[in-house]
């Protein structure tokens, strides 16, 4: 979720995870829809709330 917050591309993220770009943008969305929100910058808006961050 830092990753996410901090504006990395899908790319960039799976590269630090050593993920497949397609593993990290299923968790993206997962946790997209576990936050109940739209988009990348409403991820990590509701997540710095909730203390993810």
């Amino acid at each position: 979720m830092s990753l996410l917050a901090a504006g990395l591309t899908d790319a960039a993220i799976a590269r630090a995870q050593g993920w497949s770009e397609r593993t990290t943008q299923r968790r993206i969305h997962r946790l997209m829809s576990q936050l109940g929100v739209n988009t990348r910058f409403q991820a990590g808006l509701t997540a710095a709330q909730r203390g993810w961050l």
